[in-house]
């Protein structure tokens, strides 16, 4: 009796399964594809403004060594050799003296550090962790929080923003960037054009968007990389000039969450690639190569480029590891 009453209630089960199945598969089906909002995130125009607000900035985290005292803190002292040429250094320091020249810091930087910094005549900004998904930990503590750079991104009191690494120097005032048509121009975003780009489990792209740098000489021989150098499809992320908005900001925390759009195991270097890849809605820009070079060669410098990153303490051709220690005694004589 129980098995005849269990059979007629998975038959009525299955009649009431099959007529839901008609009823959908018989009604018009109509599919409305989301649309890019064109306004989102637009851009304030600088051509004709008097006053842009520009800053020069870079990033520092605690030493890769903890404990380090701040005399044997290389990326420190690297970060105050570049506040020193960006602000003192009559050969280097930028023309407009209103840009200033900001230092995003983790929560481990000492507040010996920092008010280093500001006597140097930086900007010391703190900037919280930003929370990372166990994907895009990479395992080594010490990296994870270069993910904190992306919080200039979302500096919106500045209109455009360099960003170099603190493992950067300069051999002429790097201000003129400024100037340049990548900087001055926001260029609109694809999403008509590469509709199919658009991720919308990552939100929507702002409709407009200042990023550009330069090709990454580690992809073109590194330290023979030629001269002038290659363009790549990937960009150094030690270099980059970009406009900060609120919806920039919020597409990458976005990107972050989806797992797995980048290798996190190179960060932001990633990250940023990822974003602003040259077949995606947002394709970065190249700037000339005399603005900047990664793996930096004596060609570079005999060259004219304006800035040149490495650990140039203890890596590079003598030349190089030369100024750095020259820069360094100058700007110990000079920031007392």
């Amino acid at each position: 009796m129980m098995a005849r009453i269990n059979l007629h209630l998975y038959g009525l089960a299955v009649f009431a399964a099959v007529t839901l199945v008609y009823v959908f598969l018989s009604r018009p089906f109509s599919f409305t594809p989301r649309v890019a909002d064109l306004t989102y995130g637009r851009l304030r125009d600088v051509r004709d403004d008097r006053f842009p607000r520009y800053a020069i900035a870079t990033f520092l985290s605690e030493s890769s060594s903890p404990g380090d005292s701040l005399a044997e803190d290389y990326y420190f002292t690297s970060a105050r050799i570049l506040a020193y040429q960006v602000l003192h250094d009559g050969r280097t320091k930028s023309n407009h003296t209103n840009i200033p020249f900001l230092v995003l810091v983790t929560d481990e930087v000492s507040d010996a550090k920092r008010e280093r910094l500001q006597r140097d005549g930086a900007q010391v900004i703190h900037g919280e962790d930003i929370p990372l998904n166990r994907w895009t930990s990479t395992g080594a503590t010490h990296w994870n929080n270069q993910f904190n750079k992306l919080r200039l991104l979302g500096m919106t009191q500045y209109d455009r923003i360099l960003f170099l690494d603190a493992d950067t120097i300069l051999t002429r005032p790097i201000d003129g960037i400024f100037n340049e048509p990548q900087s001055q121009v926001a260029a609109p975003s694809l999403l008509v054009e590469r509709p199919k780009q658009i991720r919308w489990d990552e939100g929507q792209p702002p409709a407009e968007y200042v990023f550009a740098a330069r090709s990454d000489n580690g992809l073109t021989g590194q330290r023979e990389h030629p001269f002038p150098p290659k363009e790549t499809d990937e960009f150094s992320a030690a270099f980059w000039l970009a406009a900060p908005s609120v919806e920039l900001y919020q597409y990458f925390l976005n990107v972050m969450t989806q797992y797995p759009r980048f290798d996190p195991k190179t960060m932001d270097q990633a990250l940023l690639n990822y974003a602003f890849r040259r077949d995606g809605t947002m394709p970065w820009q190249e700037l000339n190569y005399t603005w900047s070079a990664s793996w930096p060669s004596t060609s570079d410098l005999n060259g004219g480029v304006a800035s040149l990153h490495d650990r140039l303490w203890t890596m590079g051709p003598d030349s190089l590891k030369d100024r750095w220690w020259a820069l360094k005694k100058k700007m110990e004589a000079v920031m007392t």
